[in-house]
């Protein structure tokens, strides 16, 4: 058994190594909900990195800290990329493992993967702050071989999150319906992540009502706030272009103690992300009201909203 997993797993790395390359016409396919697999990425990925030969096991991660914000919506977790590295000088079986303080908990406790030598295994790495959890800062180790990567966690109230000026970011969220074939949750339009590389695996929100429209996700912004700006980022990737997927026709509207105004109107769009300037308003929420996509199945694909 344990040659016939090397045997698929270096089988899955040739499938790697032999992916179109960049600039290459993908096949074009359709990312609506009932068409596609749960992800669009793979949850795991193994790519050449960097060897120089030492033949020891590195553990990574995509950051040296992690901020995991309290009172968020769970199906939005604080998110970091983690990996280990293979500096080996002959192919092994690569496994890191996770180890995180209590009570704050992890998508996962180990990552394995065959690794031929000087490539690279990643995962994005999920983590969960129950309501109750003392503010405070949080150990996260990842250990591969005879080496532990430490992350600090620093658990923190949302009033106290450095938000980069974004009004939006992990505030409470609200949508007209929410697509239950894959992982599209309303509140992934307020994490900060702009990509859309994750798309149906957690950052995205797609509606429920296909060729139905007003669609409508809103964003609570805890308090009176002065607002003059809304960024929109639609589906936009090379496999699915925002000109052919993404959201085309939608209002910008403000609410304030539950009165809504337009404040712009976008019209005709193609491309993956928009900027709505208008004049300052005072407004304690704001609203997304999608009228129109590009493409012939009409869903609702929005990945973040930013308000300023």
């Amino acid at each position: 058994m344990r040659h016939l997993t090397a045997a698929l797993a270096v089988a899955g790395v040739a499938a790697l190594l032999a992916a179109p390359a960049a600039g290459a016409t993908p096949r074009r396919q359709d990312p609506s909900p009932a068409a596609e697999q749960p992800a669009t990425v793979p949850s795991v990925r193994v790519k050449p990195g960097t060897s120089k030969g030492t033949g020891e096991l590195t553990p990574i991660a995509g950051a040296d800290r992690l901020l995991a914000p309290l009172g968020v919506d769970a199906a939005c977790p604080a998110k970091i990329e983690i990996g280990l590295r293979s500096d080996a000088k002959k192919p092994v079986y690569a496994d890191l493992f996770v180890e995180i303080d209590q009570p704050l908990s992890a998508s996962r406790s180990m990552l394995s993967s065959y690794l031929p030598p000087g490539y690279e295994l990643g995962a994005k790495l999920l983590v969960a702050v129950p309501p109750t959890t003392p503010e405070g800062e949080y150990g996260l180790r990842l250990r591969a071989g005879q080496r532990t990567l430490a992350v600090p966690v620093e658990v923190v109230t949302l009033d106290r999150l450095d938000n980069g000026g974004n009004l939006a970011l992990l505030r409470p969220v609200t949508a007209s319906s929410q697509h239950t074939n894959a992982n599209y949750p309303p509140c992934s339009v307020a994490d900060g992540d702009t990509s859309s590389n994750g798309w149906a695996g957690g950052n995205g929100w797609n509606d429920a009502t296909g060729r139905t429209w007003p669609d409508t996700v809103s964003v609570a912004l805890g308090g009176a706030k002065q607002v003059s700006r809304v960024d929109l980022y639609t589906l936009n990737t090379e496999r699915y272009p925002a000109a052919t997927f993404g959201l085309r026709d939608w209002d910008v509207q403000t609410g304030l103690n539950g009165q809504w105004q337009t404040v712009a109107q976008v019209r005709g769009n193609v491309a993956g992300s928009v900027r709505s300037d208008f004049a300052p308003v005072t407004a304690d929420a704001v609203r997304i009201v999608a009228l129109a996509s590009n493409g012939a199945n009409d869903y609702t694909r929005i990945i973040e909203v930013e308000v300023r």
